[in-house]
């Protein structure tokens, strides 16, 4: 004879399931939420080619080689120089693209509104043979700490160092400074 065993009874509950409309509003709040606290605005600051005359005829045409930049200021985030060889690397303050490649475009228009038409072969233009090629070595190309753009540039054997004060190390005014550096340095290149 078998004994009976009570049986215990468990009452299951259903719990109620998210619905696929609930699981993407979730998602959605998620996703909305670390977008909002993790956007950072950038600032694009640019470096405008200053407009001049053109000067005398040239007989050969010139084109940018190269640049070089000092070491840690080739980069888009807006670098100042700070007291104490310290540099503040502005990361929401930036170029549109690397410095080097800022500084190539506006020199080379610089240099083409200086210049007679088709005297200066811009950057991704085929160069001709007859072309004078420059190299250009910044060994300065910076603002701070005092409120001014150093520009020190070694062309060839030549050298160019060329101050221009600025009203402050803001970067819209570090722009507008290393615009009119440049112009300058544009303006001695066709002086030679």
């Amino acid at each position: 004879m078998k004994c009976p065993v009570p049986s215990t009874q468990y009452q299951v509950r259903a719990h109620p399931s998210l619905g696929t409309g609930h699981w993407a509003l979730l998602l959605a709040f998620l996703f909305a939420s670390c977008s909002f606290f993790s956007k950072t605005k950038s600032t694009i600051y640019t470096i405008d080619r200053v407009p001049s005359q053109v000067t005398a005829a040239r007989t050969t045409p010139m084109a940018i080689n190269s640049i070089e930049l000092p070491a840690g200021f080739d980069r888009k985030e807006i670098v100042v120089r700070k007291a104490n060889n310290q540099l503040d690397v502005r990361g929401t303050e930036q170029w549109p693209a690397t410095l080097s490649d800022v500084v190539l475009h506006t020199l080379a228009y610089d240099l083409a509104d200086r210049l007679p038409a088709g005297m200066m072969i811009l950057p991704g233009a085929t160069k001709p043979a007859s072309a004078k090629s420059i190299d250009i070595v910044f060994e300065d190309l910076s603002a701070g700490p005092d409120p001014k753009v150093v520009l020190d540039a070694r062309i060839g054997s030549a050298r160019e160092r060329i101050e221009v004060p600025v009203t402050s190390l803001k970067s819209a005014d570090v722009a507008t400074g290393m615009s009119q550096a440049l112009a300058q340095l544009a303006d001695r290149l066709v002086a030679r």
